[in-house]
């Protein structure tokens, strides 16, 4: 254990005084938020489902699928989405029920190397494409590259751990986190982050590598009691931060096995975003800011309905210039996060602020 102890300890350690005060910071906000959650089972309830469709819709748009959060509802729903091929909608399930399964059980889902095949399991489970190497690890090699126009891999970016080195550094990985948690070595977030930045250098599975590195760091956050996590999305952070993400992991990874090894450039990253992340969850708390969580169009309707006592489909279509489509869809949204009511039946339905 002690060369394992070495292979990771040191890259945590001597931190510079400005991660001890974003962590200081962070522990804060995460008490605040936990000492002021007074929100009715209803608000939470939608909060946490809201949460739930931008997380998945970010987490699988951030590798290449094309769904709108709209759309990630509509599949919530259990309806079809027509306009896109089958894999989008494939990931986007397997995303949502695996976040759910997260989110509802993350105490009973302790950091084990099975978990973590079980969770890709699930994962990948509506991918056709995977259906022979789901939860298992890789039999070939995955070196991440930059794909060119016609598809093929134009630039490695790096090279990840090889198929045969694999099933060895995940149990390394798996036993050096365990232990840093139990014996409380490091701080949680440091462990986390370096158990996320080696995930994805050791990229353990054939597919679905990123999107279960980002359904773990839920669980280890949640685990850790950083329950904010169900309130604000992690995942649509890091897609607005898309290149910055990427490049803070290379530059990071970049080092392993040299002599200056560090994990500062992805850090840094990491615990801005969880911030981030927890400072927009004790907003929704303090101010009720609830409109966060919305698209920009369904911000728009929103507003507007703000302004008027009550309005029908087509007063929005005209005062907001969104389609109308798109209003209905934002009026179901609204309705199911309780921020509105329908009155009425029929053409003769109307919208009122509640």
């Amino acid at each position: 254990m002690n060369e394992i102890f070495n292979k990771f300890d040191h890259r945590i350690k001597n931190l510079d005084p400005h991660i001890v005060a974003i962590l200081s910071e962070i522990d804060g906000i995460r008490g605040e938020f936990k000492s002021g959650l007074r929100m009715t089972p209803q608000a939470i309830t939608n909060l946490k489902k809201s949460t739930l469709i931008t997380s998945t819709g970010a987490s699988t748009r951030i590798e290449g699928a094309r769904l709108t959060d709209e759309e990630v509802e509509k599949v919530m729903r259990g309806l079809a989405i027509s306009k896109f091929a089958d894999r989008d909608s494939q990931e986007v399930q397997g995303y949502l029920e695996t976040l759910q399964n997260v989110f509802d059980r993350y105490y009973d889902l302790p950091l084990r190397e099975s978990l973590i095949s079980s969770l890709h399991k699930q994962l990948l489970k509506y991918s056709v494409k995977d259906d022979i190497h789901r939860g298992g690890y890789k039999k070939k090699e995955n070196a991440v590259g930059v794909l060119g126009p016609d598809g093929s891999v134009a630039k490695i970016i790096f090279e990840t751990t090889p198929a045969f080195l694999t099933s060895k550094e995940m149990q390394e990985l798996v036993e050096w986190t365990n232990n840093a948690f139990e014996k409380n070595r490091f701080h949680n977030l440091l462990i986390i982050a370096n158990f996320v930045v080696e995930f994805l250098k050791i990229h353990p599975f054939e597919d679905g590598n990123g999107r279960l590195s980002r359904i773990l760091t839920n669980l280890l956050l949640l685990r850790s009691g950083y329950q904010f996590v169900q309130y604000a999305s992690h995942e649509q952070l890091i897609e607005r931060r898309k290149d910055e993400y990427y490049l803070a992991l290379r530059e990071s990874q970049e080092t392993f096995k040299k002599d200056h090894e560090t994990i500062s450039p992805w850090l840094n990253f990491f615990l801005s975003v969880v911030r981030e992340q927890a400072v927009k969850a004790l907003s929704y708390l303090e101010e009720e800011k609830i409109e966060d969580v919305l698209s920009i169009k369904q911000n728009e309707v929103w507003k507007y309905l703000t302004s008027v006592e009550q309005a029908g489909p087509s007063e929005i279509v005209k005062a907001t210039d969104v389609a109308l489509g798109t209003v209905r869809q934002a009026l179901d949204r609204l309705v199911a996060l309780g921020m509105i009511k329908r009155v009425g039946r029929g053409r003769g339905t109307r919208y009122v602020k509640i």
